[in-house]
């Protein structure tokens, strides 16, 4: 007998209006990116004479589209996937440039000890992150290793 009740079935929780089969809303996903796009283009063009600002702004938008689309990726495969584990890390390594890409740009304004403490927060943030990707139980297996019994 199972530990925890299995969970019911999609024909009896239907997909709210205006949401995908996975419960994703696509109209929601489609506004927040565009929203990202004319951020990150009135960026580029305010700071149009900086290139290194420039650069900051396009490698920040590329990461996180990426990032958005490999938590989609994740989200869909079965927890059996071997697979999962590769995207675990491609998720943990865009995560961790986006932390210290900012982490630079903060503590480039803060006086040395505040910069010390920001780039402190950044190690403590990676780190927890490895942790808990790579270290701590992933609950969909551990769920199935519980289902299947001793």
């Amino acid at each position: 007998m199972p530990l925890n009740p299995p969970s019911p079935c999609p024909e009896d929780n239907p997909a709210p209006t205006g949401a995908s089969d996975d419960g994703s809303s696509a109209w929601a996903s489609a506004v927040a990116l565009c929203f990202l796009a004319i951020n990150c283009g009135v960026a580029i063009y305010d700071s149009r004479h900086d290139p290194s600002s420039v650069l900051f702004v396009v490698v920040s938008f590329v990461d996180l589209v990426l990032l958005f689309h490999l938590l989609r990726v994740f989200e869909r495969l079965p927890p059996s996937s071997p697979k999962r584990l590769q995207v675990k890390a491609a998720v943990w390594a865009l995560t961790t440039a986006l932390t210290v890409m900012f982490s630079q740009r903060v503590a480039a304004l803060m006086p040395g000890p505040v910069a010390a403490v920001v780039w402190v927060m950044a190690a403590a943030t990676i780190l927890a992150g490895f942790c808990m990707f790579f270290v701590c139980r992933d609950d969909a297996s551990a769920d199935e290793k519980l289902a299947e019994g001793p």
